[in-house]
């Protein structure tokens, strides 16, 4: 729990969501476990492996950028598209982020500056904030202090991937906060306009939490039932949402 930086026995919660700035919809989730037994509460169940039971345990020991990757391929595969995927810095690796280029899917997200991370800029491989001092700035008090086009590394045929940087003023510290899209053609404003959109995801989980009673409407340790109760409670917010939409 990052919020109260410490471990609980239980399952991570990864939505994929849908939105179109008005109306915010789940569109699949996965409730992760973990790879390492030793981090389980207890060893997975014995079950048929033709079951979707099964499909979903194995899915569960995915690692979180691995499952994100599953879950917009079900939904492409679904018939669901969307023009950006929006994430905040959980999952900003590059790998991570060419993977998702590679199933045809240009993505938005927020950065986090890390000393294993390096971007390519004029030659040289430069972790975020180093990138940020070698930029250049933007004159006065701007709110979009600056921005870059770097290079994330190559894909599967050799190619170089590209993306653009945007660094904007953090309003509540004296730091920036910096923006990347795949989409190097897009303005550094429609970016930042289009990365605000992420927010209804949280609205969504606040919703579903407090109002819909998710994890809280019963106790259970069965990960069948789990993911029952999971899904029923994204119904009934999709209901909820669409009379709010029609209304």
């Amino acid at each position: 729990d990052h919020n109260e930086k410490r471990y609980y026995c239980g399952f991570r919660l990864l939505t994929l969501g849908w939105s179109d700035g008005s109306t915010c919809l789940p569109v699949s989730f996965n409730l992760l476990s973990s790879a390492n037994q030793e981090n389980r509460l207890v060893t997975m169940a014995e079950i048929d492996k033709r079951t979707n039971g099964y499909k979903r345990r194995v899915e569960s020991l995915s690692k979180a950028p691995d499952a994100l990757k599953e879950l917009v391929r079900q939904a492409h595969q679904s018939g669901i598209s969307a023009d950006y995927l929006l994430f905040d810095s959980w999952f900003a690796f590059p790998s991570t982020i060419i993977g998702l280029l590679e199933q045809k899917q240009q993505v938005i997200c927020m950065l986090k500056a890390m000393k294993t991370i390096t971007y390519g800029y004029k030659g040289f491989d430069l972790t975020l904030n180093d990138l940020y001092k070698n930029v250049r700035k933007r004159c006065g008090r701007a709110k979009i202090l600056a921005s870059t086009l770097v290079e994330l590394g190559t894909d599967a045929k050799g190619e170089p991937v590209m993306a653009k940087i945007v660094f904007v003023r953090n309003r509540s510290t004296k730091k920036w906060l910096a923006l990347l899209s795949t989409d190097v053609n897009l303005a550094d404003e429609e970016i930042i306009k289009l990365y605000k959109r992420r927010w209804d995801i949280e609205v969504f989980f606040k919703i579903t939490k407090s109002y819909l009673r998710l994890a809280k409407e019963f106790q259970s340790r069965s990960y069948d039932a789990l993911v029952a109760h999971t899904a029923i409670v994204f119904a009934r917010y999709i209901m909820l949402e669409l009379a709010r939409r029609t209304n």
